[in-house]
């Protein structure tokens, strides 16, 4: 008999090599907060907003611009963002091959074999989730797909997010951020990361956090790399490219909604983001549909 857990967190998809699941946990049920341990070596791509905490770890915010990263048996906590709960897709994967990929970046890796995930989280760039969100897309479909075509994407997301962790924590070695400023950064994620319709200004952001505006720019970038507006800008995009793959609303309502002027402004800053126009993600899938540029080319 199916669980409560089993209803929260679906697998659409599995090989004896990886698996793809759909987390769906709304945030008035009692197991919000605490879901039990996770059940598979995994990296995960958010839809909405959560703040999460690994056990011993300080909290960060989960949105569709980061990759939490998660060790089986991982102990942990969220507390809710978005109004619609955490809504997630995930993608496991063997401890073993996981620890391959990582050696790559990190020898150390060998000295945790329970625990190759070291870090918490990475980012995403925009090649990689759009990747990631076809390939859950055609998965979740119940479309025959070939599984070794799966494996090979799977893992080829691994390495790109493993490979983003890295080269951004070599990146921020410099950058001294005290404990009270990474409270204060993750603060401003939190209000960045609220829905499209909620106009933010810089003002209202710096008063929500205690800072000046210009403190608050200053913070964002030298922890991030991003700009306050690059960063949600991003946020609406990938909000925004969940609806024109897997749904059949109208585009210009989805761009309404996302907080864009216009269909031909959507269509603008969504092309110049992913490569594609929204109408084009939407024709008859081609045979190249699930095909990315080479990681090293991705990377650059």
């Amino acid at each position: 008999m199916p669980t409560m857990h089993d209803e929260i967190d679906r697998i659409v998809f599995e090989t004896g090599l990886v698996r793809i699941g759909a987390f769906r946990c709304r945030r008035e049920l009692a197991c919000f907060h605490d879901t039990g341990p996770i059940r598979h070596c995994c990296f995960v791509f958010p839809r909405t907003a959560v703040e999460i905490q690994h056990e011993h770890e300080p909290a960060f915010v989960s949105n569709p611009n980061v990759v939490p990263f998660y060790n089986f048996g991982q102990v942990y906590r969220r507390n809710p963002i978005s109004p619609s709960g955490d809504i997630c897709d995930w993608f496991g994967v063997d401890s073993d091959l996981v620890r391959q990929v990582v050696r790559e970046f990190d020898v150390r890796v060998e000295n945790r074999p329970e625990r190759p995930f070291q870090l918490s989280r990475g980012w995403s760039d925009a090649t990689t989730y759009l990747l990631q969100r076809r390939l859950f897309t055609r998965v979740a479909s119940s479309e025959a797909i070939d599984p070794l075509t799966v494996e090979e994407i799977v893992i080829d997301l691994l390495e790109r997010v493993v490979r983003s962790a890295y080269s951004a924590r070599s990146s921020s070695r410099g950058t001294q951020i005290t404990s009270s400023q990474r409270d204060t950064v993750h603060d401003i994620e939190t209000v960045l990361s609220r829905p499209a319709e909620d106009r933010l200004t810089l003002k209202n952001i710096a008063q929500e956090v205690g800072l000046s505006p210009y403190h608050v720019c200053r913070l964002f970038r030298r922890a991030t790399g991003m700009r306050l507006q690059q960063y949600r800008m991003r946020l609406r995009l990938r909000e925004a490219l969940t609806e024109v793959v897997g749904s059949k609303r109208a585009l210009t309502d989805i761009a309404l909604d996302a907080g864009f002027s216009s269909h031909s402004h959507f269509t603008d800053i969504f092309h110049h983001e992913f490569d594609a126009t929204p109408s084009s993600l939407r024709l008859t899938v081609p045979s190249n549909f699930l095909i990315a540029p080479p990681l090293s080319l991705a990377s650059q």
